[in-house]
């Protein structure tokens, strides 16, 4: 195999840098644009519409996270088969998950639009803006293929160490959307349409790039369409590490929908600035996910490897980084929250602000919180219990907001009370996460872990 960046060896504060922060870099651009989306919306039509695209955010999330898992999946076995120099399980693992992706993504496109307005109306989406979701919702989900085969294809090109070329994609995509957002938005009379074919035609732009960059990835493992195959072998592994990650990442919208019909029940304002809120930590999130990434593509390269004391290096190294870094990233987007929320969704609606600042005080406060159990989290996946991150989310996440939405809630019905729902929850997942690490720490260090 030719030379990648291998996480086995030389220093190892360096080589998470040099992972992480294209990695970073990448998210900060995906949700920058975004963001402008969502600027431009806001200035050429008004919160109603930037209200519409929002609110699909929690039944997009439901469609497509929990097939983006199996991405996460195949990331876990294919970093242990770099760690072991398997060039043949490498190709059948990068080959399976392509066409994977297609298959998924075709049956989630096909499932959404016909389902778009009862998944609408199960989320209480105010009438003002159901006609917009709608629009927006069904153009977005018919672009599943592109969305699911780009999620693939950058996590396994980021675990063969090529965390620069998705920075580059991400900035050519985003700006075809932001061009196509302002020229559409001028020329169609109905603004939401205009942002979701801007939105459309650039994933399809960034899916088109990474599979090129797959197929060029000739330092590691050398592809050709004409060969390409199935393994069934390579499809077991990313189901049974898939799965798991998968269940997670579907709990978690599963445990928003408890929580967006009474977001949306205060009505337009609320939902308008709920959405920019959540714009805004999800640039603060990159900071940590960015770091996460390192921790499981790093320690799951090392647990190959059989390296035990760069396993521990890894883990202790991406944690510090991400509570520090992304903890005070989290407090300095809230004191700017109020002119930052004004930029995405303009002034004029005081109201929708003062509901994002309640978000933010509640969610961006404790981003060290969500740091921690994000890294522990991503140390599961590289000791291969990704099952525990289902456990946790169900209990945590799940049950949690069911009964405090069902019989806390309804209490003392205020919007700071639906908030709070957030922190509790953080705050468990943190407790499960710690107490899972260390029991596979330990077993981990006598010799005890998930073998591929």
């Amino acid at each position: 195999m030719k030379k990648r960046l291998d996480a086995t060896q030389g220093s190892i504060i360096k080589l998470i840098f040099t992972f992480s922060i294209p990695l970073i870099l990448t998210t900060l651009m995906q949700n920058a644009f975004t963001i402008i989306d969502k600027a431009v919306l806001g200035q050429m039509a008004d919160s109603t519409a930037v209200a519409s695209v929002g609110v699909t955010g929690f039944i997009t999330s439901l469609a497509i996270n929990g097939f983006v898992g199996f991405a996460t999946g195949a990331g876990i076995i294919l970093a242990r088969f770099v760690g072991q120099k398997d060039e043949k399980k490498i190709r059948d693992t990068i080959e399976t998950s392509l066409i994977v992706s297609i298959i998924f993504g075709v049956f989630v496109a096909i499932v959404g639009i016909i389902f778009a307005p009862q998944l609408l109306r199960m989320i209480n989406c105010p009438e003002k803006c159901f006609e917009g979701a709608l629009i927006y919702f069904r153009f977005y989900i018919a672009s599943s293929p592109a969305i699911l085969l780009y999620n693939y294809g950058s996590a396994i090109v980021r675990t063969l160490g090529d965390t620069q070329r998705p920075l580059y994609y991400i900035i050519i995509s985003g700006i075809t959307n932001v061009v196509l957002n302002v020229i559409l938005c001028l020329i169609l009379p109905q603004k939401v349409a205009a942002v979701a074919i801007a939105t459309v035609v650039s994933v399809v732009v960034k899916a088109i790039l990474i599979t090129r960059r797959i197929f060029k990835f000739e330092e590691v493992v050398k592809l050709s369409l004409k060969k390409f195959r199935f393994c069934f072998e390579s499809f077991k592994l990313i189901l049974r590490f898939g799965i798991p990650v998968a269940i997670t990442n579907l709990l978690m919208p599963i445990a928003n929908l408890q929580i967006a019909p009474a977001i949306n029940s205060y009505g337009v304002s609320a939902t308008a600035g709920n959405t920019a809120a959540t714009d805004l930590f999800n640039v603060v999130s990159a900071f940590v996910t960015g770091f996460s990434a390192a921790t499981s593509t790093f320690m799951g390269q090392n647990i190959g490897a059989q390296k035990q004391d760069r396993v521990k290096k890894t883990f202790c190294y991406t944690l510090l980084l991400a509570v520090v870094i992304g903890g005070s990233m989290g407090v300095v987007f809230y004191f700017a929250g109020e002119f930052l929320v004004g930029l995405i969704i303009g002034t004029a609606d005081a109201l929708a602000i003062e509901y994002a600042m309640t978000r933010l005080f509640y969610v961006s406060l404790f981003t060290f919180v969500y740091a921690i159990f994000t890294v522990l989290g991503a140390a599961e996946h590289a000791y291969g219990y990704p099952f525990l991150g289902s456990v946790s989310s169900i209990v945590c996440t799940l049950l949690f907001r069911i009964v405090w939405m069902n019989w806390v809630y309804p209490l003392n019905p205020t919007f700071s009370m639906v908030m709070v729902c957030f922190t509790i929850s953080w705050l468990l997942t943190l407790i499960f996460q710690t107490v899972a690490v260390t029991i596979i720490t330990v077993r981990y260090r006598k010799g005890i872990y998930k073998k591929i």
